[in-house]
C-alpha cells in the first residue's frame, strides 16, 4: 500500500503538524510550537477503498429517497437524546414536516421505506444508502438560541426600568407644577359675589339653596387647600362620587370666575419655589391695586393688613429679581435694592512674601565656619583718604578676604549715631583680619561677634543702652509728657513696670523699635526729635512720607564693561561705590539661598546697562533686590524681609483720627490672622493725631484700605 502523508492536529495549540514520512507513523513527538506530546495516528480509511462511480440508465426513484430523508430525521419535540457527532461538529437540526404523524419516529413500528441502520459505513455505490439531511437555512445551535433569549430578556427589563424611571419623574413633575399653579391662583383669587347659575332642568328652591350654600362652603375649604381635597379623593370610593345630588354635582362643578387684573398680577406659579421661611404665595398680605394705573397709590400710602405672612418687600434677593421686567398694569412695585459697597473686612489683604529657602540648604546646612582660619588672615591695607576707610564697605571688603559674612547692626549704629558710612581708621603693617576688626572697634566703641557661620559687629552694651535711655525720656514733652508716656506704652504693649515712664526693652529690637515710637510722638506734636532726621527718617515718618519708601533700585552707572568675574561682595561694593552710595546687604537673606560673600560672578556693564541691570543680573536669580533707602544707602535682601520691617508712621490728619484709628485696627487683625506680626495703632490725645506701628506689606496696602478715610 502507498503511503499518502497526512495532518495531525495538537490537542493543546490547535497546531496542524503534517506526517511525511512513513517511519514517524504511530510515533509519539512534541509540538514544534508548544513542546506538547502528539501521537502520529494514521487517520480511519475505508478497507475497501473508494468504490468507482457507476453509472447507469436505470431510473431513480426520487420519493423512496425523500421519504428516507425525513424518516431519518427526529423533530423538534423528540424525546430521543441526542448524540454527538464523531467528528465534533453540531448535528444538523430534524426536519419537521406537515404531517405530524411523520415527524417522529415510531419505536414499535420502523419505517417500512427506509433500510435500517448500520453501525457501519455504507458503501458508497449502494443507491440504497441513507443519505444525511442537509440542514435548513435558517437553523441554530441551542447555545446561540439561548444566549440570544438571555440578551432579549435582560434588554426588555432594561427597556421597562428605564421607562418606568422616565414616566415616574414626568407625571410627578407635572403634579407639582399643577400642585404649585393651584396655590398660585388660589391664593389671589376671590369668588364672585353672584352665586352659581342653575341648571335649566331644575328649579332653585330652598332646599338647594341650602345645600348650594354649604356645597360653596365646602368648595372654599377645598380651595384652602388642594393637597387635602386631592388626597381624600382618592381614598373615595368610586362608587361614592356618583351617588350624590345633581344639584351638589353642578354647583361643585361651577367655574369660580376671578379678576382679570389679579391674574395679570400673579407671577407663573413654576417661579415662586416652595420656601419654608415664606407663605402659601410671596404676594400673600400685599394690597391689591387698583386697576387703573393714575390710581395706584405709593408703597408707603399702603393700608395696613392683618395678614403676618411675608409681603413681597421680605422676599429674598433671588426671587426679586425674576418679578423684574415682568409687565402687567396691576403688577405689584417695589423698589430695587443697589449692592451695598465692600466694608474694611470684605476688602481681600495681600499677605506677607514667603521666605523662600533653598532645598539643598534646607536638607543639607552648611558646616560651621573655621573661625580660627578665617580671622587669621593677613592682609596689608592702604586708603588714600586719610580718614580711614567706610564702615559698611570695610566690612564687605573683610568678608571677601576671610569668606565669612560680616554683619552690621545698622539700626543699633543709627541709634548711638554712628552712621554706617563713616570713615574708621585702618591699622597700618600685616595685620590680621581680627586685629581690623578689632581696631575698629576700638575707634568706634563697638563690639564684634562670632556666630556659627557669620560675624556680628555692634556698639556695646553701654553705650546702646545709655543711648536708648535717652531718647526713651519724653520730659522733654512737658507738661503733658505723662500722655505721651501713656500712649508709647499702648503702642508698645507695656502694661508692667512704671506707669509714669516708658520701660526700656532688655532685647536690642524692641528697645530699637521703643526709640522709634517715642521720636514718632515728639514728631507728632511738633516738638524737635532727638535724633537727626535723616537718621529717623529712614525708620519712620509721617504716612505719605513712608508708604513708598524704599524703592525699588531703577538706575545708576554700571561702569566699564568686565573682562574677568569677582566676587559678590566686590561687585556690590564697586557698584554702590561709583553711584555714591554704600550698600548693605541682608546676609541671612542671602545664607537661605546659599550666597556667599565668595561667589564670583560676572554681570554685562558697560555703556547702556545700568547699575540696577547689573545689580538684577546677580540678585535675581537668588530671589533678592536692591532697594534705595536714600540717597547714601542702598539695600539689598528679599522681598519677605522687607515685608516683615515695622515702620512708625503717623497721620497728619487730626480730624479723621478716630476713624482712622479704627480703620487700621481692623487691617491689623486681618493681617494677624495668617502669621504674627508687629503693630498697633493709637491716638495721640494731645495732638490728636494717629499713631501706628505697621509692618511694611501692611503700609504698602493702606492706600486701597482706607480709601476717603483720610
Amino acid at each position: 500500500m502507498d503511503f499518502q502523508p497526512f495532518s495531525v492536529t495538537c490537542v493543546t495549540c490547535s497546531s496542524r503538524l503534517r506526517v511525511s514520512r512513513p517511519e514517524l507513523v504511530g510515533s509519539i513527538v512534541s509540538c514544534p510550537k508548544c513542546q506538547s506530546m502528539v501521537q502520529l495516528a494514521p487517520p480511519k480509511t475505508d478497507p475497501a477503498g473508494a468504490a468507482p462511480i457507476a453509472v447507469g440508465t436505470h431510473l431513480v426513484d426520487s420519493n423512496a429517497l425523500t421519504e428516507d430523508s425525513i424518516s431519518q430525521s427526529d423533530g423538534p419535540d423528540s424525546e430521543a437524546p441526542a448524540t454527538e457527532p464523531a467528528g465534533g461538529f453540531a448535528e444538523p437540526p430534524p426536519v419537521v414536516g406537515s404531517d405530524p404523524t411523520r415527524s417522529h419516529q415510531s419505536s414499535d413500528t420502523p419505517q417500512s421505506s427506509a433500510p435500517p441502520r448500520s453501525s457501519g459505513t455504507a458503501a458508497p455505490g449502494d443507491p440504497n444508502a441513507p443519505q444525511p439531511a442537509a440542514p435548513p437555512p435558517d437553523w441554530h445551535s441551542q447555545k446561540n438560541a439561548r444566549s440570544r433569549r438571555i440578551a432579549m430578556l435582560v434588554a426588555v427589563v432594561l427597556a421597562s426600568i428605564v421607562s418606568a424611571s422616565v414616566l415616574f419623574a414626568v407625571v410627578r413633575r407635572s403634579l407639582s407644577s399643577t400642585a404649585q399653579s393651584q396655590r398660585a391662583d388660589t391664593a389671589v383669587a376671590e369668588p364672585e359675589n353672584n352665586p352659581a347659575q342653575p341648571t335649566p332642568d331644575a328649579t332653585p328652591d330652598t332646599g338647594n339653596a341650602t345645600a348650594d350654600t354649604d356645597d360653596r362652603a365646602n368648595t372654599d375649604q377645598t380651595v384652602t387647600d388642594p393637597t387635602a381635597d386631592a388626597s381624600a379623593a382618592d381614598d373615595e370610593p368610586p362608587g361614592t362620587a356618583d351617588s350624590g345630588n345633581p344639584s351638589d354635582d353642578a354647583a361643585d362643578r361651577a367655574p369660580v370666575e376671578t379678576d382679570r387684573a389679579n391674574e395679570d398680577a400673579a407671577p407663573p406659579g413654576d417661579l415662586l419655589t416652595d420656601s419654608p421661611l415664606l407663605s402659601a404665595s410671596p404676594l400673600d398680605g400685599m394690597t391689591q391695586l387698583p386697576s387703573a394705573p393714575l390710581e395706584t397709590p405709593p408703597l408707603g400710602d399702603a393700608p395696613e393688613s392683618t395678614d403676618e405672612t411675608g409681603t413681597l418687600t421680605e422676599l429674598p434677593k433671588e426671587l426679586q429679581g425674576l418679578l423684574n421686567g415682568l409687565g402687567g398694569i396691576g403688577r405689584p412695585q417695589f423698589t430695587e435694592t443697589q449692592p451695598a459697597p465692600e466694608t474694611i473686612d470684605e476688602i481681600q489683604l495681600d499677605r506677607a512674601a514667603e521666605v523662600d529657602v533653598d532645598l539643598e540648604v534646607a536638607l543639607d546646612p552648611r558646616d560651621a565656619a573655621n573661625m580660627r582660619q578665617a580671622l587669621g588672615l593677613t592682609v596689608a591695607m592702604q586708603t588714600s583718604d586719610p580718614n580711614g576707610y567706610p564702615l559698611n564697605d570695610l566690612m564687605l571688603l573683610l568678608s571677601q578676604l576671610s569668606g565669612v559674612p560680616i554683619e552690621v547692626e545698622w539700626v543699633s549704629f543709627d541709634i548711638v549715631g554712628i552712621p554706617i558710612n563713616s570713615r574708621v581708621p585702618l591699622p597700618k603693617g600685616w595685620p590680621t583680619v581680627e586685629d581690623i576688626l578689632t581696631a575698629v572697634c576700638a575707634a568706634t566703641d563697638c563690639t564684634f561677634d562670632k556666630n556659627a557661620r557669620t560675624i556680628t559687629l555692634r556698639p556695646t552694651d553701654e553705650k546702646f543702652n545709655q543711648a536708648v535711655a535717652e531718647l526713651l525720656d519724653l520730659s522733654d514733652l512737658a507738661p503733658e509728657n505723662d500722655s505721651a508716656v501713656t500712649v508709647a506704652r499702648a503702642l508698645l504693649g507695656q502694661t508692667d513696670g512704671d506707669p509714669t515712664e516708658v520701660t526700656i526693652p532688655t532685647e536690642g529690637g524692641p528697645a530699637q523699635l521703643a526709640v522709634f515710637v517715642c521720636e514718632a510722638i515728639r514728631r507728632a506734636r511738633g516738638a524737635p526729635g532727638k535724633l537727626p532726621d535723616a537718621i529717623f527718617a529712614r525708620w519712620g515718618g509721617t504716612y505719605e512720607d513712608q508708604v513708598n519708601a524704599w524703592p525699588k533700585l531703577q538706575a545708576g552707572v554700571s561702569g566699564p564693561p568686565r573682562i574677568q568675574a569677582a566676587t559678590l561682595a566686590a561687585l556690590v561694593r564697586q557698584l554702590a561705590k561709583l553711584n555714591g552710595a554704600t550698600c548693605y546687604v541682608n546676609w541671612q537673606d542671602a545664607a537661605r539661598r546659599d550666597l556667599k560673600p565668595t561667589d564670583k560672578r560676572m554681570p554685562r556693564t558697560g555703556e547702556g546697562v545700568s547699575a540696577a541691570d547689573a545689580l538684577k543680573q546677580l540678585l535675581e536669580p537668588e530671589d533678592m533686590l536692591a532697594r534705595v533707602v536714600d540717597a547714601e544707602h542702598w539695600w539689598i535682601g528679599s522681598d519677605a524681609s522687607l515685608d516683615r520691617f515695622p515702620v512708625v508712621i503717623w497721620f497728619d490728619d487730626a480730624a479723621g483720627s478716630q476713624e482712622t484709628q479704627q480703620r487700621v485696627g481692623m487691617v491689623l487683625q486681618g493681617a494677624a490672622v495668617n502669621e504674627q506680626i508687629i503693630g498697633a495703632v493709637a491716638v495721640d490725645p494731645t495732638s490728636q493725631k494717629c499713631v501706628a506701628i505697621l509692618p511694611r506689606f501692611v503700609l504698602r496696602q493702606l492706600p486701597r484700605m482706607l480709601d476717603d478715610a483720610l
